[in-house]
């Protein structure tokens, strides 16, 4: 009975361990799959595997309980790629773990484009006085993700690479400087799509801690490790 009982745990350790999503995570030390890459002077991490290229910039912290990051996703080899936004999530660096899923920031922002619209930016529905807030979609500057063209890996030297590397890690936590989002000029944000080989998406993604949650965001905090889920192959950064 003894035995039986031990084959029958050891055969469903062997299911789950077979319907578990590989996981790659980025590596610096892997220079066969990942990489720190130039795009446009821009250091974004990419990790290339089976096929498909992920590249993601450092997480910003929003100082709201949200953070959000740029991704681009490229189909370089046979086959396709399933780009799913929603089932990206990311780890905070509480005691809990807390994990942080992402949320339709487009829709977000097109109830307050439609509220201000309609005059209920203000108590008595009023509309909003002054200046609108500043945009950081409208008019990207060269250097932003959404005017970068294609990834060249070979863009800057190793050592640049590092250099900016270490900058976005010691910045990555820090959202105070960061421009508000101007509802009536959203970012681009990454879509679902399937991407054929030479096929290229981008765009932005934005997380939020769970609702209900009560695990507190720091203006200097940071994601841990955030997930990213393509053909059933987890790119982790």
């Amino acid at each position: 009975m003894k035995l039986l009982v031990s084959l029958l745990l050891l055969s469903v350790a062997i299911a789950q361990s077979a319907d578990s999503p590989r996981t790659v995570t980025f590596n610096r030390a892997d220079t066969d799959h990942c990489e720190v890459i130039l795009v446009s002077g821009k250091p974004m991490l990419a990790t290339t595997y089976e096929g498909t290229t992920v590249a993601i910039t450092m997480p910003q912290n929003r100082e709201n309980g949200e953070f959000s990051f740029f991704i681009a996703v490229a189909q370089v080899g046979p086959g396709e790629a399933e780009v799913n936004p929603k089932a990206i999530s990311a780890l905070y660096p509480d005691p809990a773990h807390t994990r942080f899923r992402w949320f339709d920031k487009a829709h977000d922002l097109d109830t307050q484009a439609s509220m201000r619209a309609e005059g209920l930016g203000q108590p008595g529905g009023a509309p909003a006085e002054g200046p609108m807030p500043e945009s950081n979609s409208a008019s990207p500057p060269p250097t932003h993700p959404e005017a970068m063209g294609p990834i060249d890996p070979h863009a800057g030297t190793r050592s640049e690479e590092e250099a900016r590397l270490l900058q976005l890690r010691k910045q990555g936590g820090k959202g105070s400087s960061l421009p508000q989002i101007d509802p009536a000029h959203p970012p681009v944000f990454l879509r679902i799509t399937t991407l054929q080989q030479g096929a290229k998406a981008s765009g932005y993604v934005f997380l939020r801690k769970p609702k209900g949650s009560k695990v507190e965001v720091t203006p200097s905090a940071t994601l841990e490790e955030i997930d990213i889920p393509i053909n059933g192959v987890i790119f982790r950064f």
